[in-house]
C-alpha cells in the first residue's frame, strides 16, 4: 500500500424527509472519524444553495489509514443506510493536492 497522503470528497444528498437524520449521522461520523489515528482532517460542509447536500472533505495519512476508516462500523453503517437516507447514494471523488 502507498505511503502517499490521500485527499477526497464524499457527497451525500439527503431525501427531504431524512434531512435531519442524515445530518445527525454525518455529524456523529465527524466526531468518531476525527479520533482515527490516520485522519489528517475530516470536515463536513453543507451546500450554500441546497441544504440537503453535504460534503466531507477528507485527508488521510496513507492508504492504510483510509482502509481502516472504510472498515469502521460507522462507515459501514452509513454505506448500508445510504439508500434509505439519500437520493442517489454516496458519491466519492479522489483528489491530488497541487498547491
Amino acid at each position: 500500500m502507498s505511503n502517499e497522503e490521500i485527499f477526497m470528497c464524499a457527497r451525500f444528498q439527503a431525501k427531504r424527509e431524512k434531512l435531519e437524520a442524515l445530518r445527525s449521522r454525518l455529524l456523529e461520523m465527524v466526531e468518531l472519524t476525527s479520533q482515527e489515528e490516520g485522519c489528517l482532517f475530516y470536515n463536513l460542509h453543507v451546500d450554500r444553495d441546497d441544504p440537503t447536500i453535504f460534503y466531507f472533505l477528507e485527508g488521510w495519512k496513507n492508504s492504510e489509514a483510509l482502509a481502516f476508516h472504510d472498515q469502521a462500523h460507522y462507515v459501514q453503517a452509513i454505506i448500508q443506510d445510504a439508500p434509505e437516507l439519500t437520493t442517489n447514494g454516496i458519491k466519492v471523488n479522489f483528489m491530488t493536492k497541487i498547491s
